[in-house]
């Protein structure tokens, strides 16, 4: 590997050689910009933010995914994994919806107009089904 000749170059420098030192470091500066790895690096990190945008699309904060994802690779994932969900719970069925969502996808209510409504009216209903 590319890093193994830098750190070779100034393990074996001699203090004696006043082009020693210039010359270890032409080394590692090829070693840093050698082609195969940046796209390593470019690689792993897309791939990290991949997943960090499925993860964070299952928890409804695909942009908060991608960039932790991208950022700190797997403990972006954790991060957003343990991080509050941005999906709106449907108060009739409880299942989760996205945030824009105008009505839920499972049970169809309306939920603006059912998260407007009181714990009592909620009652009332299931009251009202149940019978003697």
């Amino acid at each position: 590997m590319a890093l193994d000749t830098c750190i070779q170059a100034f393990l074996a420098l001699d203090p004696s050689d006043p082009d020693a030192a210039p010359a270890a470091l032409r080394t590692c500066t090829r070693a840093l910009l050698d082609p195969t790895l940046w796209q390593w690096a470019i690689g792993i990190t897309l791939g990290c933010a991949a997943v960090g945008l499925a993860i964070g699309w299952v928890r409804g904060r695909w942009l908060a995914g991608l960039v932790w994802g991208a950022a700190l690779g797997p403990i972006g994932w954790a991060v957003v994994l343990l991080s509050k969900s941005g999906l709106v719970e449907c108060p009739d069925c409880g299942k989760s919806n996205v945030p824009a969502a105008k009505a839920c996808r499972h049970c169809g209510v309306n939920l603006a107009a059912a998260a407007a409504r009181s714990e009592r009216s909620a009652l009332k209903r299931i009251d009202r089904g149940r019978g003697w």
